[in-house]
């Protein structure tokens, strides 16, 4: 495994049991990285938003499958590379969060995805990685859910070991 590792497609921020944004989660030596991609939540509202109650329930579970399974976006995340050095990419990933904080300070709030998230190692407490791929815990005064996968699970066990980030 080398760190940076990469991990697309991850669900995050859990509300009344829906997952609101996808995107990718990186683990670097001392931190984990999540760029927010999609708004989950708008692209369910929006598929359903003009169809009658009885077909927007089938609507919602084809969207679920697909959100869940699919991951069809274009990552934004251009200073990406396989093999990319963690010092590189943490150097990068800053300057890439500073710009977006400028450019995003001036949007309404609700019309915009989050900035990225970074956290670091010594932010991080009751980390845990369930069976089925969850990944929860305690940092800067909230809970961080993540929902990797079951079959990315033991690729991200690695990962979060190897960078120092616990063993889960």
């Amino acid at each position: 495994m080398s760190i940076p590792a990469r991990f697309r497609n991850v669900h995050y921020y859990r509300i009344a049991g829906k997952y609101i944004f996808a995107g990718d989660l990186f683990v670097t030596r001392g931190a984990l990285y999540f760029f927010p991609e999609i708004d989950l939540d708008e692209q369910r509202h929006a598929t359903t938003n003009h169809v009658s109650n009885e077909i927007a329930l089938v609507v919602l579970a084809v969207m679920y499958v697909a959100q869940t399974v699919g991951g069809a976006y274009s990552s934004r995340i251009d200073f990406w590379e396989e093999g990319i050095s963690d010092e590189l990419f943490q150097e990068k990933a800053k300057t890439y969060i500073d710009r977006l904080r400028m450019e995003r300070a001036q949007a309404a709030f609700s019309k915009t995805l989050p900035v990225p998230t970074r956290v670091g190692a010594n932010e991080i407490s009751n980390i845990k990685l369930s069976t089925t791929g969850k990944l929860s815990f305690s940092a800067q005064s909230d809970t961080h859910d993540f929902n990797i996968g079951l079959f990315k699970k033991g690729r991200l066990r690695n990962a979060l070991w190897e960078a120092g980030l616990g063993r889960v």
